[in-house]
């Protein structure tokens, strides 16, 4: 194990929040290597042409075990070697390796940017956080969460290996679910999850409906939005055109912020959409209580700032907007420790 790397936080690249660029991709995908009807290769070029920025083809894992007819390689290495092949063609857009796996009894799992892979189901997640060790810089996402997911065992060691969780799932707004409570309730639980939105593709169709998840980075590049969805630094949204993300004191999106009982928690949100307008800002917190509301606001840009006082009850923030047509928006949180709480 000790010629892999180790898989730290000190790993993760250092985020400048004055110079921000939004990527929006598809981080859940599949192609016809497991259940989807088109190439890898084929979902790289459609996912570019409809202007995404980067795409993780997450295909299920127990089909990986069989040999591929090209030179006898697996279909793990092969899809590897086409990924690594469109990047070096394409400096604008980024293909990350993934794959799907189950969980017994806790549903599916994404596990990203790992140097290998394994077909059999999860069963127990210290074998799994072993096997996480040994594959670097990598995450885990929860996908299309049902209930049985709060019942994965909380421990701040595995949540630094399950990172994401997905809020909306589909292809907007037709075959498409929320899931927003059941993030809310993680959240209460303890998780530390950022909020990403995926389309799940099967068809060749990606990109073509606007439910993507943002991804807040320094510049274009797969360490960049790696360190990013690690950090929470990603938000879900139903609009393509959405620049999104909001700050507490000195603390950003994703972030934890640690502060004593009652001192005052400076909030300041951005979000501008050029098509879709903003109808609507939420703040919410702990049990989804929701904090503030702006109602009927009918803008393009906003940029808004308001205080509250740091409450033992409150350990975790979320901005939600609702757009032109119901379109939904969700951040990933802020987190609140209280000294001596």
């Amino acid at each position: 194990m000790s010629k892999h790397k180790k898989h730290r936080s000190e790993d993760l690249q250092k985020f400048d929040p004055k110079n921000i660029k939004i990527l929006y991709g598809i981080p859940h995908c599949h192609t016809n290597i497991s259940t989807g009807k088109c190439s890898a290769l084929e979902a790289l070029e459609y996912a570019k042409k409809n202007r995404l920025d980067f795409l993780i083809i997450t295909d299920h894992n127990r089909y990986f075990s069989s040999n591929s007819h090209k030179e006898h390689n697996s279909k793990w290495d092969e899809l590897k070697r086409t990924l690594d092949r469109f990047n070096k063609k394409n400096e604008d857009f980024v293909g990350i390796v993934g794959f799907e796996a189950s969980s017994n009894p806790w549903g599916h799992l994404n596990i990203v940017n790992s140097s290998s892979c394994f077909s059999g189901v999860i069963r127990n997640f210290n074998n799994l956080m072993l096997w996480m060790i040994a594959n670097g810089n990598s995450y885990i996402s929860i996908n299309h969460p049902g209930s049985i997911v709060e019942q994965i065992p909380f421990s701040p060691f595995l949540n630094k290996f399950i990172n994401t969780i997905e809020v909306g799932n589909g292809s907007y707004p037709n075959k498409y679910h929320r899931y927003s409570k059941r993030y809310f309730s993680m959240l209460d639980k303890g998780w530390m999850l950022g909020a990403v939105n995926a389309q799940d593709n099967h068809q060749l169709n990606f990109g073509d409906t606007e439910n993507l998840t943002g991804v807040l980075v320094n510049k274009l590049d797969k360490t960049s939005i790696i360190s990013s969805l690690r950090n929470r630094r990603c938000f879900s949204s139903e609009s393509r055109t959405l620049k999104f993300y909001f700050t507490i004191n000195s603390s950003f999106m994703g972030e934890e912020l640690i502060t004593e009982k009652n001192n005052k928690l400076h909030f300041y949100i951005h979000a501008e959409d050029r098509v879709n307008i903003i109808e609507e800002v939420q703040i919410i917190t702990s049990g989804g209580r929701i904090l503030k509301t702006l109602k009927e606001i009918s803008l393009h840009n906003l940029k808004y700032s308001i205080s509250f006082p740091a409450s033992e009850r409150e350990r975790w923030y979320v901005i939600k907007l609702i757009q032109k047509n119901n379109r939904e928006a969700i951040s990933s949180p802020i987190f609140i420790k209280i000294k001596n709480s």
